[in-house]
């Protein structure tokens, strides 16, 4: 290469932290000083009503009358008629009852209003970055822990991927921190990984009985479910956190899918290029000497 007086400078390339939003974080103020401006700024608006109140610019309270200060506020009706008087005081307190609670219904969130808050807090927190974590579960043949592998990603908003080996199953999902976090705490604390449960209905069938034309079938297949969970050491049964940590961008882009394979070449081509390391990682995870790779 011939020697000249030129720089070759590299093409920039964007790191992947260049897209990760980060917001301005404010003051943090301990619970006596949240009270403390809390209580400021009532007092500010409770002035400014008082002076607005006399200058004329707004009617004045009717007198909040309860059944406590009855005789303070209304000393000569209530000596007059006190019956009467505590009748009317009652309806006044039932009216400012029904006032309260419309109003906070009416400031009630319906079910899309806060689908779309939660969606909007999850995507503000995917903006600050997506995570991967990898998990290995040596027995996830329980219908109890499968559905809470998967319905737990959904509930938390995350997208994963889990492959059923011979060997043991391999977790991945991919999410927002927050969610990460709650996926993390119920896969190596919640879930009883040495207790499979009993099969949904089970319970059912020994206290009636069924009509055998109609539930035989699946009363076979619940057994037959039930005696293969019995045939498992559920005692030596875990789940290890293999990786975790953050990515460029979702691998995958949707769901949480569900995948049998059996052979290792039938899960990395599951996993993809980029995600086949996982595999690997997995394989390598409590191997012992003699053990084929």
């Amino acid at each position: 290469t011939p020697i000249d007086s030129y720089v070759q400078h590299p093409i920039p390339i964007p790191a992947p932290t260049d897209k990760i939003a980060v917001e301005a974080r404010g003051v943090m103020l301990t619970k006596k000083e949240m009270k403390k401006m809390r209580k400021q700024r009532r007092a500010v608006t409770l002035q400014d009503r008082r002076d607005r109140i006399k200058m004329g610019l707004l009617p004045p309270d009717p007198p909040k009358v309860k059944l406590s200060n009855l005789m303070r506020v209304l000393t000569s009706e209530a000596v007059a008629d006190p019956t009467k008087v505590e009748a009317k005081v009652r309806r006044e307190v039932a009216a400012r009852k029904e006032a309260h609670e419309r109003a906070n219904k009416e400031r009630k969130l319906t079910k899309d209003e806060r689908w779309l808050k939660e969606e909007g807090k999850r995507q503000k927190d995917e903006m600050k970055g997506v995570f991967v974590s990898v998990y290995k579960i040596l027995h996830l043949a329980s219908p109890s822990h499968k559905f809470k592998v998967r319905a737990n990603a959904k509930q938390f908003g995350l997208t994963g991927l889990c492959i059923f080996h011979p060997s043991f199953a391999l977790v991945v999902v991919e999410g927002a921190s927050k969610g990460m976090k709650g996926y993390k705490r119920l896969m190596t604390h919640r879930i009883n990984w040495n207790d499979p449960g009993r099969v949904r209905g089970e319970e059912a069938d020994e206290e009636e009985e069924p009509d055998e034309a109609q539930h035989v079938g699946g009363s076979t297949q619940q057994h037959q479910q039930q005696s293969q969970l019995e045939a498992i050491d559920w005692s030596s049964n875990y789940c290890s956190l293999l990786f975790e940590g953050p990515i460029r961008e979702r691998l995958i882009s949707k769901g949480f899918v569900l995948r049998n394979v059996e052979s290792d070449a039938e899960a990395k081509e599951v996993l993809g290029p980029r995600m086949e390391s996982y595999w690997g990682l997995a394989k390598r995870e409590g191997a012992v000497e003699g053990d084929v790779i």
